[in-house]
């Protein structure tokens, strides 16, 4: 490939939330987004969006010059990190781009849950006038658990405590700095004690499953269950149960294992269950921050591949 051939980037997309401006890219750069992932020896640089596809080696064997991999998002679990940084391809994600977003989705969930909104809505539209059950809640003086104490998990502390909840916080790293208004609690203190548990952590190892038949069944009865993380990190069959069997209050998901859902997804007829289409990232602002970003790791690319 001479200096002068052109380059090709493509952003995989199949959702259609990202906005991809190819001005923003260097000179010599063309730009193609797709629903599906690309082939070809041009291919150099790819942003994937997590909805869209999974990247394996087999994946990377179709593009054997690519030089830079970039997840939409700030998760890289839909990337095969290890395998791409083996072949020395540049990984990058979106870190810390739609903070505000999710944390401000994260907190209306959570009002919603408490005061019922969903619920009282559906129930007019279905041409009731009752409150019935379950009833809404005070919300001022409610504990919130917050599972994850990163940048999202602080914004949703944040808000919460301006609401007058009472916020206690589990993190598995290190957590720097002083916040007084917060208590560190343990796993088994988070899960049993909270009256609504919120998800934000990233999908791991570690926290794959982690919401389980056994850890669901540790919540406290009537309390609510938030996950706007990963959907992989909540087991949706004991999900489906425990909202089922009044365990559970309710339980509000912007995210699913497996997205978009199939027909017949388990979740899909769950009662008191409130489901977003993984939307919590988005805004007027945070829709262009992705391939903005994208193309300044393109732009940093070195001349050579140097591979």
């Amino acid at each position: 490939m001479t200096n002068n051939t052109k380059r090709r980037a493509v952003v995989v997309d199949g959702v259609g939330t990202l906005v991809a401006d190819p001005a923003l890219l260097p000179d010599l750069w063309m730009l193609d987004v797709s629903p599906h992932m690309p082939h070809g020896d041009d291919v150099i640089a790819m942003a994937v969006n997590p909805e869209t596809a999974q990247v394996g080696p087999e994946d990377l064997d179709r593009v054997p010059n690519l030089r830079l991999l970039a997840a939409t998002s700030a998760g890289t679990d839909h990337l095969d990190i290890e395998e791409a940084r083996r072949r020395g391809i540049v990984v990058t994600n979106t870190p810390d781009y739609c903070t505000d977003e999710v944390a401000d989705h994260t907190t209306a969930l959570v009002l919603g849950l408490l005061r019922q909104t969903h619920r009282l809505d559906r129930s007019v539209h279905l041409g009731g006038w009752t409150v019935g059950t379950p009833r809404p809640r005070f919300v001022r003086g409610a504990t919130l658990g917050i599972w994850g104490f990163g940048a999202i998990g602080r914004a949703v502390a944040h808000r919460a405590h301006a609401l007058g909840m009472r916020v206690q916080i589990h993190s598995r790293r290190p957590i720097g700095g002083d916040f007084p208004k917060y208590t560190r609690v343990n796993w088994d203190e988070l899960i049993a004690t909270s009256d609504v548990l919120s998800v934000h952590v990233p999908l791991s190892d570690e926290t794959r499953g982690r919401l389980d038949a056994q850890a669901l069944r540790s919540m406290r009865r009537d309390s609510y269950l938030v996950n706007v993380s990963r959907g992989g990190i909540v087991d949706e069959v004991a999900l489906d149960a425990a909202l089922r069997s009044g365990h559970l209050s309710g339980a509000a998901v912007d995210v699913l294992a497996t997205e978009p859902p199939v027909d017949g997804h388990i979740l899909s007829s769950t009662p008191n269950l409130v489901i977003t289409p993984h939307a919590a990232w988005i805004s007027e602002l945070s829709i262009h921050a992705p391939f903005r970003m994208f193309a300044e790791a393109v732009a940093a690319l070195p001349e050579e591949p140097g591979r």
